[in-house]
């Protein structure tokens, strides 16, 4: 047998158990070739420790979970939005409170309209002397 040969019959027998025969003239051929002895047995090493390591994986029912965290996603962006305004409505609320308590302290007459600044009678109209222009132009060509 060639080595090439020995080698082949030896991968083979590593999955499938050889006939007595073979066996036999398998053995027969290693006493005569040493080295091969030993380079097989490096094979047989190897092959041992890779089946020693398992492999890597992402773990059990891994596709579906990331599909559901995918499908869920929407729910934590949500919760997370409702956590946020809920952290700031106190001040918010707090905000509020202090404009409507300028609105009551500027106030002429304190009544609820103008409370919430709904009665435009509170305040005093603008007579034509005191709207001022704004016609960037007309002011600049009679001052020039």
């Amino acid at each position: 047998m060639t080595q090439q040969e020995l080698e082949d019959l030896y991968i083979r027998s590593l999955d499938a158990p050889m006939t007595a025969e073979e066996r036999k003239n398998f053995l027969n051929e290693l006493n005569r070739h040493p080295e091969l002895a030993k380079q097989l047995a490096g094979h047989k090493k190897v092959r041992d420790l890779v089946a020693l390591n398992k492999s890597v994986s992402f773990g059990p029912y891994f596709a579906s979970k990331l599909i559901h965290k995918i499908e869920n996603l929407g729910i934590v962006v949500d919760r997370q939005l409702f956590s946020f305004f809920k952290k700031f409505q106190l001040a918010a609320l707090g905000v509020i409170v202090v404009l409507i308590i300028l609105n009551l302290a500027f106030a002429d007459q304190i009544s609820l309209t103008t409370l919430f600044s709904l009665d435009r009678t509170a305040t005093p109209a603008a007579t034509q002397e005191e709207i001022v222009s704004f016609d960037f132009s007309t002011i600049l060509n009679d001052t020039l």
